[in-house]
């Protein structure tokens, strides 16, 4: 967690040696004019001068602070991507482009399916907003995606259903690599990432597993597992929440990185290309794949 520090309103008047630290309160604007007086008022004056409008103007607002600073490769190879929020923005940019270029070959025709990707709000910090996996407006759109059919339409097409829920897992990082599993140690470059727990805090079931490994092996994706040490609690993703809501059929799987949540996190570049195949296969081969699994219906 970073804490963002905005000014210490002496600043000026200690580097010109006009004033000492007890002129804190001399240099802080005495009057708040905006209709929130929860907020710092250099804070507001900073705004209204942005913002080219008057305090009492503002009624309130959220603050959200990012790193301002594009993206970039980086390595001696070049072979690493540095970026704020890659957790989860790799695996959206990966299903979009797999969606997109799934489109545009013979399959779409076919297809018994419907080809959807859902990018959600708030899944850090929990999902329990209005439009987070854990409300009911996945159900909502899924329903009327299959209005118009029979009056079960839609209880009947989930068990024909499979959700991959795509969000980035912790590659070994080379000063704690006893942290991990002897047999479980997510690396670099090696392929996207099944996550498994038994404690379901991933939603990854042997039935899961097995249909997306045939599916890697269409498209020659290559695939890690990891399953976290006794000892070590790990996170959770949207994959239970919706597969409990739903009765959906699902995954979770995740790119490698390093630096997870920090303001700057680092991946490899080759999962981008890893990713989008893998997703556009998925879309592609799914309907045939699920005929070809013992028990997949």
């Amino acid at each position: 967690m970073t804490t963002p520090i905005l000014s210490t309103c002496v600043y000026e008047s200690l580097v010109n040696n006009s004033a000492n630290e007890d002129d804190i309160s001399d240099k802080e604007p005495k009057e708040k004019k905006c209709r929130s007086n929860s907020h710092q008022s250099t804070l507001i004056t900073l705004l209204t001068e942005e913002l080219k409008c008057e305090q009492e103007q503002i009624m309130d607002f959220d603050l959200h602070l990012a790193d301002s600073q594009p993206a970039t490769f980086g390595g001696a190879l070049e072979e690493f991507i540095f970026s704020p929020r890659l957790d989860n923005q790799v695996s959206c940019f990966c299903a979009l482009q797999g969606l997109i270029q799934s489109l545009e070959g013979p399959s779409l025709a076919s297809d018994p399916n419907i080809r959807i990707i859902t990018l959600y709000d708030n899944e850090e910090v929990g999902s329990g907003s209005a439009q987070g996996a854990e409300s009911m407006l996945t159900e909502h759109i899924l329903r009327r995606l299959s209005a118009g059919g029979t009056a079960t339409s839609f209880e009947e097409a989930i068990p024909k259903s499979f959700l991959l829920s795509a969000d980035q897992a912790h590659a070994v990082h080379p000063n704690y690599s006893e942290k991990h599993e002897e047999n479980h140690k997510p690396a670099l470059h090696k392929g996207p990432v099944i996550k498994i727990n038994s404690n379901q805090r991933y939603a990854t079931t042997a039935l899961s597993s097995s249909i997306l490994r045939v599916i890697a092996e269409k498209s020659e994706v290559p695939l890690q597992e990891v399953c976290v040490r006794n000892d070590s609690p790990c996170g959770t993703t949207i994959g239970p929440i919706l597969s409990a809501k739903l009765g959906l059929l699902t995954l979770d799987l995740g790119g490698p990185q390093l630096a997870m949540h920090s303001i700057r996190e680092m991946c490899c570049s080759s999962i981008v290309h890893q990713e989008t195949l893998l997703f556009k296969s998925f879309f592609e081969t799914l309907p045939t794949v699920l005929d070809s699994v013992v028990g997949a219906d």
